[in-house]
């Protein structure tokens, strides 16, 4: 069974579409900044935990740790479904931003130009 494109929604302005690759591309740099953050994160609690963690609290470590292993596995995937996915293949962008609580996740996702973008730590939307 081979994959084939589907066809695009005409009520969604041609504009509006991203190739899947690119999306890949992109959500695997956020999901590789995500990771870069948690193990960070594990520095610090591993320096806080140095004077005499409990079990319970290196247990919480653990799962720091392995949120971090899934994020970079996650990302890796996501890579390379960008590197395989057909150029052909695009889809509305906007159906998938909805909801979205960091603005500028948004606006690295919706970004026209790769060259202009890049996944950073950014400004916080509190809810």
């Amino acid at each position: 069974m081979a994959a084939s494109p589907l066809q695009t929604d005409t009520t969604v302005p041609p504009e509006e579409h991203l190739l899947v690759g690119e999306l890949s591309r992109r959500l695997a740099a956020e999901l590789a900044s995500a990771a870069a953050i948690c193990q960070d994160c594990e520095h610090l609690v591993g320096d806080l935990a140095g004077g005499g963690a409990t079990l319970p609290s290196l247990t919480r470590l653990q799962a720091l740790d392995e949120l971090s292993q899934r994020l970079h596995g996650l990302s890796a995937v996501l890579q390379r479904i960008g590197q395989h996915a057909s150029g052909e293949w695009s889809l509305s962008i906007e159906p998938l931003l909805e909801g979205l609580g960091l603005s500028d996740l948004v606006v690295r996702l919706r970004a026209s130009e790769q060259a202009a973008w890049e996944a950073e730590a950014g400004e916080l939307d509190f809810f």
